[in-house]
């Protein structure tokens, strides 16, 4: 199987690491644009199938299933000193593009879907949210990452909404970890609990009933105890509140521009 990448940012290399090191890494050939030079080049070094061309045609003229990987700015640009194949295979990783626009650029391809994958795809884990879900792409990442199918691209600022609760993520972790060094722990030693406790708590959500997920913290707590005292503290403060408000704003926002554009 033969790929290609136009634009090899930070998003198309982790998933470059997550093909090769794949369970259909041994059928893949890869080829990259010269865009992002220096990830390119990372990759070309470490994966002995994958190679660097001279151009963005050269990668087309040598691929099956382009990946483009551009700036949303960049596409229309990009793309029309491109000549896709009716063949061709495309894969967005662009983000607040949808697949219906994606396909008016890159015609006469026909069949393209969007990935929005998050760079912990390098590793194997985290989301990967493909749309529409064209079977030779599912089989493609299969074992590389949870696939979210979604058959309605209007969800997918959904759920490129709620990725943006990435940051706060580590820094809820951070303050865990830092409270525990402040108060004497190793730093060694408060990451390592601080990221397992929340990898087991993530582990076991995912194995969960949707239906469950509502009292999982009360499930996570005694009356009285330390659990239901700091998550106690943190409602009072509104911290939730905000958290949903925050992504409700960037939600209205994102949808309002996408309706001017």
């Amino acid at each position: 199987m033969r790929l290609g990448f136009v634009g090899v940012g930070a998003i198309s290399s982790a998933v470059v690491d997550a093909l090769m090191t794949g369970p259909k890494a041994s059928d893949l050939e890869i080829v990259l644009s010269p865009r992002g030079a220096d990830r390119s080049a990372r990759l070309a070094s470490l994966y002995p199938r994958t190679t660097v061309v001279a151009g963005n045609q050269a990668v087309l003229d040598n691929s099956d299933i382009v990946f483009m990987g551009v700036l949303p700015g960049q596409m229309n640009d990009v793309c029309a000193e491109l000549n896709f194949r009716a063949d061709h295979t495309v894969v967005s990783l662009i983000a607040g593009m949808p697949p219906t626009t994606v396909a008016t650029i890159v015609a006469p391809a026909t069949s393209v879907t969007q990935m929005i994958p998050l760079p912990v795809i390098a590793l194997h884990a985290g989301p990967l949210v493909v749309s529409p879900g064209i079977p030779v792409i599912l089989d493609l990442f299969e074992g590389c990452g949870d696939l979210v199918v979604i058959d309605d691209e209007s969800e997918i600022l959904i759920l490129s909404c709620a990725s943006a609760a990435m940051s706060s993520f580590f820094e809820f972790q951070n303050t865990v970890i830092n409270w525990s060094t402040g108060h004497g722990l190793a730093p060694e030693i408060a990451h390592a609990y601080a990221t397992s406790l929340f990898k087991g708590l993530a582990t076991e959500a995912m194995h969960a009933p949707t239906s469950e997920l509502p009292e999982m913290p009360r499930k996570h707590e005694t009356p009285g105890g330390l659990n239901e005292s700091v998550r106690n503290a943190l409602m009072s403060a509104g911290m939730f509140g905000k958290l949903d408000e925050a992504l409700e704003h960037i939600f209205v926002t994102r949808n309002r521009a996408k309706k001017n554009d």
